[in-house]
């Protein structure tokens, strides 16, 4: 049986930039699905769903950072800004966004292509290893992997992607100490940097999801200095 291609969606106003890494990325034999704006992107992301986005921010008829939450809401599979806005604000913000990488323009195809190969040689690796498994009981809380969805008293807790797969992150470390860096390289597939600010938000919103201040059975705890830990209570 003939592998299929992983796909790539670039989202890119800028015809010039989109046909260069267009025809980069075919070459480098991804199959590469294009949009111009919002409107296409929204039509390109129903089925199949990209392995990989690689979107630009500023488009015509809206932001790339609402095409990321929208593919955030239900699809882990990595995502690339590559923009003109090149503060270190923008970056935070694209990160807080949903986004895996952040290149600004101009940049080195090179580095675009090496991105790409990376972000999704792991993203492939995790999907292989997470069919492999299925279903985890922690107390009231479930986690149903195949389907990325967790539910706390058969209610569902209506996770992001990159929140389900913190939740697993921890929940497959329980009762062990998970730095900020290592939860973010290996969810987010990226060094952190010195910034964690990332981790710490999607923490408080992941604990909020799960209730866990109200559970009396599970808690993701903050050891200082240290990271987070998942623990149950027997």
């Amino acid at each position: 049986m003939k592998e299929e291609k992983p796909i790539i969606l670039v989202v890119e106003d800028e015809t010039d930039v989109l046909r260069i890494n267009a025809r980069m990325l075919t070459r480098r034999g991804y199959t590469v699905y294009t949009a111009k704006n919002c409107r296409q992107a929204y039509e390109r992301m129903e089925a199949p769903t990209p392995d990989l986005l690689i979107l630009d921010i500023m488009l015509p008829d809206g932001s790339g950072y609402d095409i990321c939450e929208r593919f955030r809401s239900t699809s882990d599979h990595p995502v690339i800004f590559l923009t003109g806005k090149g503060e270190t604000c923008d970056k935070v913000e694209g990160l807080g966004h949903g986004g895996d990488y952040y290149l600004t323009k101009p940049y080195d195809p090179d580095e675009l292509l090496a991105v790409a190969d990376m972000l999704i040689k792991r993203h492939l690796q995790t999907k292989k290893k997470r069919e492999q498994l299925t279903r985890i009981v922690k107390g009231s809380l479930v986690l149903d992997i195949p389907k990325f969805k967790a539910t706390v008293n058969g209610t569902d807790a209506e996770l992001t992607a990159k929140e389900f797969a913190l939740l697993l992150l921890l929940v497959q470390s329980e009762d062990k100490e998970v730095p900020p860096h290592e939860l973010y390289e290996k969810v987010w597939g990226t060094p952190s940097g010195e910034d964690i600010r990332t981790i710490r938000f999607h923490i408080k919103n992941l604990r909020r999801k799960i209730h866990a201040d109200d559970a009396n059975d599970y808690d993701i705890v903050s050891v200082y200095r240290k990271g987070y830990m998942f623990t149950t209570v027997c």
